[in-house]
């Protein structure tokens, strides 16, 4: 058998190979990212509306990526799904949240502070009947509005075409993960293109069998193959917040990073949920502050130097320094800078 014959190729010059890369950018324009221009600081960043949330997760929710939250019920999720909405809102993002569950009502939104007034304006909720429509509706809102944040609210939710037409009795296992792939591939390049950001939010639902490990989604792994960041939420009963006279009023709220494209993942965050509020800043904000040692914490008392002279401190309780951050917004202010600053450098 008569061997193939080989030629040699030889190396172009780096004046030739500069003149073909630059060809190439002519020919396929955007498609193409010359090495010295890649540059991800050009991003816009939302934030989830918790500072301790977006400390973990380093850079939350990108330009031009997909994301996840997920977990049981009761555990926050459309809660800090509308937060990063206000958020988008708040950098004059349109924001399409597509409630497939039908929960999303005018009492929700009040609830949380950057979702009412003129804000409204820039917020839109859509309900798809079927899944097919919603992957069609989610591509349509990406290309005719470049830069927008869309909430998928949630897969779990999601019903394909052929439930609704044929028998109940009749099995269609796997329709709704065939659909996610779909959604997810389809959408995935003109995500990054346009600069949108997709957040959905997924349920961990029952496991049919005893010996499976991880979480079992109904979605199956298309989102959680090509997600940047992924976000399990948990809570314990230990974690419900109290009155001094024993009534609960709100929840901490784990949040653990599965994954994470953009920093180092595993980071965990508590982060505390007023129920009807949305999440309370003040005490977000005053515990990672204490968690990164910008306000001294020693045996249940937080030493400040608030108004006091100069040298001199004083020593609050959780409760006096939450009522004077929000009573003095400058002092705030100041707090959140430091945290800024510190996280700046830490990343």
């Amino acid at each position: 058998m008569a061997k193939k014959k080989t030629t040699d190729a030889t190396p172009p010059s780096s004046g030739e190979y500069h003149s073909m890369r630059e060809d190439m950018l002519k020919k396929l324009g955007s498609k193409v990212a010359l090495g010295e221009d890649i540059d991800d600081t050009k991003l816009d960043s939302i934030s989830t509306g918790s500072y301790k949330l977006d400390w973990a997760l380093g850079t939350p929710l990108v330009e031009g990526s997909i994301n996840e939250i997920y977990g049981t019920e009761q555990t926050g999720k459309t809660t800090i799904a509308l937060e990063a909405a206000a958020s988008a809102i708040a950098m004059g993002k349109p924001v399409f949240f597509f409630d497939l569950e039908r929960k999303l009502r005018e009492s929700s939104l009040n609830m949380i502070d950057g979702l009412q007034g003129d804000a409204r304006k820039l917020f839109t909720r859509i309900r798809p009947d079927t899944g097919e429509e919603a992957v069609d509706l989610v591509h349509d809102c990406i290309m005719d509005f470049p830069g927008c944040f869309i909430i998928f609210d949630s897969i779990s939710a999601m019903m394909p075409e052929v439930e609704g037409v044929e028998s109940s009795t009749k099995q269609s296992m796997g329709r709704v993960a065939k659909i996610c792939w779909n959604m997810v591939r389809k959408n995935l390049g003109p995500t990054e293109r346009n600069r949108c950001c997709i957040l959905f939010v997924s349920h961990i639902s029952p496991k049919l069998n005893p010996y499976q490990t991880g979480d079992n989604k109904k979605g199956g792994k298309a989102i959680s193959n090509l997600a940047s960041q992924i976000i399990k939420l948990k809570r314990n009963s230990v974690d419900i917040l109290k009155t001094a006279d024993g009534d609960s009023y709100g929840q901490m709220t784990q949040c653990e990073i599965i994954k994470n494209n953009m920093a180092r993942p595993f980071r965990k965050a508590h982060v505390p949920i007023i129920w009807g509020k949305g999440i309370d800043k003040n005490l977000d904000l005053v515990q990672l502050a204490r968690d990164l040692a910008i306000i001294e914490y020693s045996k249940g008392w937080y030493v400040t130097d608030y108004g006091c002279e100069e040298g001199e401190v004083k020593r609050l309780r959780e409760a006096d320094l939450l009522q004077i951050l929000s009573e003095d917004p400058s002092y705030k202010t100041k707090i959140v800078n430091e945290v800024r600053e510190f996280l700046a450098e830490a990343y």
